[in-house]
């Protein structure tokens, strides 16, 4: 019981690495319309580890899917929707969404996964005409219809590079830590 509840701390701990986004990109469409996220692939190191992850309003991370050889891709169960589709090659790795609903608003983050980590290399809030975004603040930003806020400081480190100097998203209505560098 011991083991795993270090296990696990360990584990949130270095579930997030540091990452290139300064701030997230800011789709708006009406529901029923297509939309298109790019991936910044510009400091990628292997294009086979990038990923899809969705952060649904007042809900915890999901991982959407990823890409694995040259225009293929694969979903995750609760994704596997013809909806939803990516652009796979060696310039893009975008995440497309045919015929927008409210369940698909959220946060979208673009990542390279290596062993247990992910770093992020670019997000994108999805929100539609007409409505406020209540429950998830851009970072470097107070958001004044919740208790949330962006807090400047360290956090847990698996030992491998520096994590002094980032910034992390911290909502207390979601228990979700994304840790940005601002350069």
């Amino acid at each position: 019981t011991l083991f795993v509840a270090l296990y696990s701390l360990f584990s949130l701990c270095t579930a997030v690495k540091t990452s290139d986004i300064k701030e997230l990109h800011v789709k708006t469409v009406k529901r029923g319309e297509d939309v298109t996220m790019e991936c910044n692939m510009s400091k990628v190191t292997n294009k086979n580890n990038l990923a899809w992850y969705r952060k649904s309003f007042g809900k915890v991370p999901q991982y959407l899917g990823r890409g694995y050889g040259k225009n293929n891709y694969i979903f995750e169960d609760e994704f596997k929707d013809s909806r939803f589709s990516m652009t796979v090659n060696d310039q893009k790795f975008d995440l497309k969404i045919i015929g927008t609903r409210e369940d698909d608003g959220g946060e979208y983050f673009c990542g390279e996964v290596e062993a247990n980590t992910i770093k992020f290399t670019s997000g994108t809030r999805l929100q539609f005409e007409g409505e406020e975004m209540k429950h998830s603040p851009t970072p470097g930003t107070v958001n004044n219809n919740t208790d949330s806020g962006t807090l400047q400081g360290s956090n847990c480190s698996d030992g491998e590079g520096d994590t002094s100097g980032y910034k992390s998203t911290i909502s207390q209505d979601n228990n979700w830590i994304i840790a940005l560098t601002m350069s």
